[in-house]
């Protein structure tokens, strides 16, 4: 029997029951066809197989061989994943907390610039802003027209904008949008 033709008999032979084999290792059957696949090719490599006392041994070996060491490959990377995981976690964690520290600090600064505004201009500004009232509620509150209550937001308005820098005014109108002025 030629070698080719040994070879070829000995993978009919047992092909299917080295890949359940490897199998019940991997439990994936595609990365158990090419562990076998990996095995034949050893033999191939070898060359002269012929001369191997148990080729059917020597398959098993090397099947058994190829799935311990796709499974601590697996292990590695798991491994791995696991700690750049960690290391995400981690730097998304401080980056949350320096996040909300910077924002506290923004916001003590722009509260602290509204404080220092002249009360006409700020008891209009903060009834709109954080108790979301409308103008006209506004106006019936602090018994003033309409149209002087939208001046003094206004005007506020332009003094934090003069106090502040282009930045953090940009920051106290997204924080505290008016969203219905009327």
């Amino acid at each position: 029997m030629g070698s080719n033709v040994l070879l070829e008999h000995v993978f009919k032979q047992l092909h299917k029951p080295l890949v359940f084999y490897a199998y019940k290792f991997v439990g994936d059957e595609d990365i158990a066809k090419d562990l076998v696949q990996d095995a034949f090719l050893n033999i191939i490599r070898i060359g002269n197989y012929e001369a191997l006392e148990n080729l059917k041994t020597f398959l098993y070996k090397c099947v058994r061989n190829n799935c311990i060491n796709h499974l601590n490959h697996r292990a590695v990377e798991s491994a791995h994943h696991e700690n750049e995981s960690k290391i995400v976690t981690r730097e998304i964690e401080y980056y949350n907390a320096h996040q909300a520290i910077v924002e506290r600090e923004l916001k003590d600064k722009l509260l602290i610039a509204i404080e220092g505004l002249p009360d006409i201009y700020k008891t209009p500004l903060k009834l709109s802003r954080f108790e979301n009232l409308k103008n006209t509620e506004i106006a019936e509150n602090l018994n003033l027209p309409v149209r002087t209550v939208e001046t003094r937001i206004y005007r506020a308005l332009s003094i934090l904008r003069d106090k502040l820098d282009k930045n953090m005014f940009q920051l106290f109108m997204l924080l505290l949008p008016k969203t219905n002025p009327n």
